[in-house]
């Protein structure tokens, strides 16, 4: 058989030389037992050939991300400074600067601190010192190296008053040294344990801004035509007819460290949600951040459409301001509303049960911290019995009164929120729940963008009801302290606590985790007992991409715009290499 096959092979190689005529002429020459050990010799070098193929696709390569393809994400608003010492008063400003710009650290897709620019740094001195040491070999757009003095030249401008940045407050007394072109130290005046949250700061090229004066700052064409490194760069910006920003595009960035899969991103600007929706129905975006509840459920029995879950540290409650009601200042007033509201219900029907309950003022376990052991669960008989105890007597129209300072006074005050769909709603739920325990409740409706200046920084309302973002690693310093019960802080219940000012004092120098967890804990249980506020739900953010983008892999951020931190990562296209 051996010689057979042999004898074959040699009239093959023979054939191969020959013309279509001498083919004829020689496969007629040929037995039939001579033409079917071609054929299975053939059948067998074909079959050969494709199991080598397929062992060689399948099993001795991985399928990996690939540059090329292009995504759409449409946001709600229009950038006005993209620009990291400006950018957190506006959530567009925040996404476009994420992607821009790049600090000494950023976030991983689980939400843990890892570096950025810099290659390494080292905690000392208790935690109030901090060197950073920079990648090498980093350049700016023009080449420029990018060095410690870009560090310095950014972190000092914030510092300075006159630029108004509204990330001052961040770096007061905080001192950075260099030590040569790579490595520089930040001196904090006290520990601050949460401090590398900061370093996500967007450093700005010095030999660029350097030359901005002051009154210049806000009204440079730098502010639209950013220059950073990060992971993208802008390489086109569309204006309508009145010179409003309607969309940008950008490319990756080929000096940063990690390039970008993702050929062509392109960044669309909306004014409300519902244009956002009908863009994406119309296949203009392939992706966006849904605030309302209602969409998703629509959106569901869209296209292929992918619905990512994402952890935010944040929730929304009733901050109740007891300098602006008489009635709010007590104790029992604020005990009874916290008992008469139906959260699980909310949730439910309101939310589509898109968000957890919130039961204190620390989101979703972050730390560990355990489940407050006060919690007031939705009973409209025990809030009655509290009240009537403490006074309060039904009286004309079945609405309570009591006499406060001297005058007898209605169990009545103003309950104020915006006017988008979820929030009217959840405080239309609230209003009818308290109305049954013989409270009158006025409800406050104020536009989203009007909510701030009018109410929020003038401490303008009675009972608040609004939304707060911690971060992963939170300190709620801003939120509860005695001396942030102004404008710029963000104690919304005007809460005055001297131990509670002193637990949080103590808990962000802290770098014992467990001994800022006990912090924590007992900060907790005395807001509860205290209630100066109901805490209602923590949302779901709702984060929709198109099937075709792959490689999205975060489950928890501390800001929208976090989402685009490894964004880099994100792909459409695949390629098969070897193992």
């Amino acid at each position: 058989m051996k010689e057979k096959i042999n004898k074959i092979w040699k009239r093959i190689k023979f054939m191969r030389s020959l013309s279509i005529k001498h083919w004829r002429y020689l496969l007629r020459q040929l037995s039939k037992k001579e033409i079917n050990a071609i054929l299975v010799f053939l059948g067998l070098a074909i079959t050969s050939s494709l199991f080598l193929g397929v062992y060689d696709y399948w099993f001795l390569r991985t399928s990996v991300a690939s540059s090329g393809g292009t995504y759409s994400e449409g946001v709600i608003g229009e950038p006005r400074y993209i620009n990291p010492a400006l950018a957190s008063a506006s959530e567009v400003d925040r996404d476009l600067t994420t992607l821009i710009f790049s600090g000494l650290v950023k976030h991983n897709e689980l939400g843990n601190i890892i570096p950025d620019l810099a290659e390494s740094y080292q905690i000392r001195d208790n935690g109030k010192t901090y060197e950073f040491k920079l990648k090498e070999n980093l350049s700016w757009p023009d080449k420029k190296p990018l060095t410690s003095d870009d560090v310095i030249f950014t972190i000092n401008l914030i510092k300075d008053s006159k630029f108004q940045s509204p990330l001052r407050n961040n770096w007061q007394g905080v001192r950075i040294e260099k030590i040569d072109e790579l490595r520089f130290v930040i001196k904090l005046p006290v520990a601050y344990e949460p401090f590398l949250e900061n370093a996500t700061l967007g450093i700005l090229p010095q030999h660029i801004w350097e030359n901005v004066q002051p009154q210049n700052f806000l009204l440079t064409q730098l502010n639209l035509k950013p220059i950073g490194f990060g992971q993208y760069q802008v390489t086109k910006i569309t204006k309508n007819a009145s010179g409003v920003i309607k969309s940008m595009e950008f490319s990756p960035n080929p000096r940063y460290y990690e390039k970008a899969n993702i050929s062509l991103l392109r960044i669309r600007f909306y004014e409300n949600q519902e244009d956002l929706v009908n863009a994406f129905k119309r296949r203009e975006i392939d992706g966006f951040s849904l605030s309302s509840v209602l969409d998703k459920i629509e959106l569901k029995k869209s296209r292929d459409l992918v619905f990512y879950d994402i952890k935010l540290p944040r929730y929304y409650g009733v901050f109740f301001n007891q300098t602006r009601s008489d009635v709010l200042a007590e104790l029992d007033v604020r005990k009874a509303l916290s008992y008469a509201t139906d959260k699980e219900t909310l949730i439910k029907d309101i939310l589509k049960s898109e968000a957890q309950t919130q039961k204190g003022p620390l989101p979703f376990g972050l730390l560990n911290i355990g489940i407050p052991e006060i919690n007031y669960n939705f009973d409209i008989e025990t809030a009655k019995n509290i009240l009537d105890k403490s006074g309060w007597k039904i009286g004309e129209n079945g609405i309570r009164e009591k006499k406060l300072k001297g005058k007898t006074t209605k169990l009545e005050f103003a309950l104020t929120t915006t006017d988008w769909p979820e929030h009217t709603q959840v405080a239309s739920n609230l209003k009818q729940n308290w109305e049954k325990i013989g409270a009158k409740i006025d409800l406050d409706v104020v536009p989203v963008n009007g909510i701030q200046t009018q109410n929020i920084r003038p401490r303008q309302y009675q009972a608040l009801l609004f939304g707060e973002v911690l971060s992963l690693n939170p300190d709620p310093f801003s939120f509860w302290h005695s001396t942030q019960r102004r404008d710029p802080g963000l104690n919304l219940a005007l809460y005055n606590n001297k131990k509670v000012d002193g637990l949080l004092e103590s808990a962000r120098q802290e770098n014992d985790p467990n001994k800022r967890i006990k912090s924590y804990e007992a900060f907790q249980k005395i807001i509860m007992q205290d209630i100066p506020a109901i805490f209602l739900y923590s949302p779901n953010y709702i984060y929709a991409v198109s099937g075709k983008i792959k490689g999205i892999n975060t489950k928890a951020i501390n800001t929208p715009s976090q989402r685009f931190e490894n964004i880099n990562k994100w792909h459409t296209a695949t390629k098969r290499v070897k193992k």
